[in-house]
């Protein structure tokens, strides 16, 4: 039977439309994926991503975006690095080592750039509400994301495509300015911790001289600015210095009093709102994360549920005059408490190879054969999609040569399989050097095959049939 209807993650969406985005130099061979897809899901934006995910896993996409999310850890930490050096790089530059500072122009070099970056967040963010538009301005998130995509050792062949399909899916619902927020205000957020403990040490443990000396600056100027700036800490009870220090010559006791200023103006100016912004963030983020969906209404995912529709079987409304049904359940789902139900898969053997083996056959529930037909393979995936929990033994020839098209195959029926083994048949009887299963052996190991388990021989085979059951 059919999966019932999921809610689709971020990856399904991103995977969708970087294959909207591939397949816009031509349309991809995908007469399995589509038939896998339609058996699988009964709703039409399942079988839509149900065919991406299928697709990914064959093209190779879901290994890039295993990259791309490691990527994006490595990103991260190198934009930390860098958003310290803005926030907290220029401010170590200004203090120096023992010399007098001028505590505005310190208060700036810490601020001024994050402060000012986080206004234009904020601005964007009141026009998107404004006017219904989920664009978001350049920002860390952004340059995270297309940095990962293209970081050295981690680039794949589709992790450019990737990045178009995040942009792509972000767009469609509208999130691009809260998700690039949520990681431009964590790394900030993160920079601003590094930047605040870099003060904290250098305060700690050498001598500042910090003043509001000036050469063109009235001291009314600094008046204002420490008055303004001192009414938050002052109003959540910090120690702040007065409106006398501004005029007085510089002493350790006022400098002492700036430093502890300047540390929690850099909590509370720089910090907290990052923190604040970055929990509201993610607060949309999770809220519209529940209704995540394909815009079916794109010409693109209208073709595909076209195509889908005309995969329906036609209904018969009068029961009385329906045909005799010839396309009954080729597997039966296992109950609750079962074994897993055992197939026994001949795959493109040849004529003069005996089949099916009397001593497997009959340790098997079912025994299928593959001649080699696309409708054939399409049937068995299809069956085993509908049949959930079975586990597959798949019969080759150990004369054949291993090629694309069956370790296509045996992926396909390792995704519907709860476990899949494969035996090289060859026949005893001739005793010829065409008959190597161990290069079956070599090929499952050097392959991304190796989840399927290797059968040396009918009696390995035997073995491996017999694990599961009672």
């Amino acid at each position: 039977m059919p999966a019932s209807p999921s809610a689709p993650t971020f990856r399904d969406l991103t995977l969708a439309h970087t294959l909207r985005l591939l397949e816009e130099a031509g349309a991809l061979d995908d007469a399995s994926e589509m038939a896998l897809a339609h058996a699988r899901s009964r709703d039409e934006q399942g079988r839509l991503l149900e065919r991406a995910r299928l697709l990914a896993r064959r093209l190779g996409l879901l290994d890039d975006w295993a990259r791309l999310t490691t990527g994006l850890w490595i990103a991260a930490g190198l934009l930390v690095v860098l958003a310290w050096l803005l926030a907290g790089g220029l401010l170590t530059r200004v203090l120096g080592s023992g010399q007098t500072v001028n505590a505005a122009f310190a208060f700036l070099a810490m601020l001024g750039m994050p402060l000012l970056a986080l206004l234009v967040w904020l601005l964007w963010a009141v026009g998107s509400w404004l006017f219904g538009q989920g664009s978001a301005p350049w920002s860390l998130g952004q340059t995270l994301l297309a940095l990962a995509a293209r970081m050295p050792g981690l680039h794949g062949p589709h992790s450019l495509a990737l990045l178009r399909g995040a942009h792509a899916a972000l767009r469609q619902q509208r999130l691009s300015l809260w998700v690039f927020g949520a990681i431009s205000h964590g790394l900030w957020a993160l920079a601003f911790v590094l930047a605040l403990l870099t003060l904290l040490v250098l305060f700690s443990f050498q001598a500042y001289q910090l003043t509001w000396e000036t050469t063109i600056l009235s001291p009314a100027f600094f008046d204002g600015f420490l008055r303004i700036t001192s009414w938050l800490p002052r109003a959540l009870g910090v120690v702040v210095p007065q409106a006398a220090v501004v005029h007085a010559a510089p002493s350790a006791a006022d400098s002492q009093a700036i430093a502890w200023w300047l540390l929690a103006c850099g909590l509370l100016y720089g910090l907290v709102p990052r923190l604040i912004a970055l929990v509201v963030c993610a607060a949309v983020w999770a809220r519209r994360a529940r209704h995540l969906g394909l815009d079916t209404r794109d010409p693109y995912f209208r073709q595909l549920a076209t195509r889908f529709a005309s995969m329906a079987k036609a209904s018969v409304v009068d029961a009385e005059h329906a045909p005799p049904s010839d396309h009954a359940p080729l597997f039966h789902p296992r109950t609750p408490g079962q074994t897993p139900p055992t197939v026994l898969i001949g795959f493109e053997l040849p004529d003069n190879l005996p089949w099916p083996p009397q001593a497997l056959a009959e340790r098997a529930d079912h025994v299928h054969t593959i001649r080699g037909s696309m409708g054939e393979r399409l049937g068995l995936l299809t069956a085993l999609a509908a049949a959930p929990g079975m586990r597959a033994l798949v019969v080759c020839s150990a004369a054949a040569s291993p090629d694309r098209g069956t370790a296509r195959f045996l992926r396909q029926v390792c995704a519907e399989a709860v476990d899949c083994a494969l035996l090289p048949l060859g026949i005893e009887t001739v005793g010829t050097m065409d008959n190597k299963p161990q290069r079956w052996a070599h090929w499952l190991a050097d392959s991304d095959l190796q989840a399927v388990a290797f059968c040396a021989s009918p009696g390995d085979a035997r073995q491996w049939m017999e694990q599961h059951r009672g």
